[in-house]
């Protein structure tokens, strides 16, 4: 009798698969902020996503400062009051007594807030575009009106 074929199959390894580590995080908050307009072409570091990034994790429940968030984030005290300037203008992040909380509590949510904006701001475009389009009608009607006269 061989040997080799009574020892019993070595168990198999189970495969452990580890977490995806080349997700790029920063990349897609720095996208979704190009994507909604909120960064400038001067913006090259991205800074303003790093901002909102760290605004996402350390002030979703509790306000912090300006100071407080440099010295979290590594980036300039200035830069970010100037960035969080555009975002409190886009109507993610809301000041009280000098310190800067989150207005909405994900990113999901940032888009929902962002999209009642779009909507908002294309209500009003539609009702200038009426406007003007009756305006150059007026302006067409008076500018036949004119010329006929002038035939005469």
């Amino acid at each position: 009798m061989d040997m080799a074929s009574t020892k019993p199959a070595p168990a198999q390894k189970a495969e452990v698969v580890a977490p995806r580590q080349n997700h790029d995080i920063d990349g897609e908050i720095s996208e979704l902020c190009r994507m909604m307009r909120l960064m400038s072409d001067r913006d090259v570091d991205a800074t303003l996503a790093q901002v909102l990034k760290t605004m996402m994790i350390y002030s979703r429940q509790r306000p912090v400062g300006g100071s407080e968030l440099a010295r979290i984030s590594g980036i300039n005290r200035i830069t970010i009051l100037h960035h969080l300037g555009r975002l409190r203008k886009a109507g993610f992040v809301e000041k009280s007594g000098g310190k800067y909380i989150l207005r909405v509590s994900s990113a999901e949510d940032m888009i929902i807030e962002f999209r009642k904006e779009m909507e908002r701001l294309f209500s009003e475009m539609d009702e200038m575009a009426r406007e003007i389009d009756m305006h150059l009608e007026e302006m067409e009607r008076q500018m036949a009106e004119f010329q006929r006269r002038r035939r005469l």
